[in-house]
């Protein structure tokens, strides 16, 4: 059976100004979800500028020292992280929690279809806010061992 959220909404009565406000409130998005939405992006986009070419290991080098400075001497920053981290692992577990020995083709309502499917959303993002976290630590690595084989490579030219 098809869930078509317009043929429900002229089945029903028009709610009441209150009950109105009510549902809306309860609909209202989470400001946890915003803060992970944040901290995703600027994952990204700091995994972005590390992955992309450097034309130059110079400029490799004042990348990475402008991440790994920030990171070890930003108190605030660290500490920011790491409780959004937390919040994404109680968040990923919660969403796992809801999906976990549900199959979607049991579900009859289309409500229950809608949950299931915004918990089966928001653990993909979760986890992937998790993983690229820890892909975004390994790249520092990487990136920083590259950055010092290549200066070894032109220190032992110029000898």
């Amino acid at each position: 059976d098809f869930c078509h959220p317009t043929a429900e909404r002229n089945r029903r009565t028009p709610l009441p100004l209150l009950e109105q406000k009510e549902k809306r409130r309860k609909e209202a998005m989470d400001p946890g979800w915003l803060l992970l939405f944040i901290l995703l992006v600027a994952e990204g986009a700091s995994l972005s500028i590390l992955v992309f070419p450097m034309p130059s290991n110079t400029i490799r080098g004042m990348v990475i020292n402008f991440f790994s400075k920030t990171w070890a001497r930003s108190n605030v920053l660290r500490y920011l992280t790491f409780f959004l981290l937390l919040l994404n692992v109680v968040y990923f577990a919660s969403s796992m929690s809801s999906i976990w020995g549900v199959e979607a083709f049991d579900l009859q309502t289309c409500e229950a279809k809608l949950d299931y499917f915004r918990h089966e959303r928001n653990s993909y993002i979760t986890g992937f806010g998790l993983f690229l976290f820890v892909v975004l630590q390994r790249i520092v690595q990487i990136q920083t061992q590259l950055h010092d084989a290549r200066d070894d490579v032109k220190a032992s030219k110029k000898k």
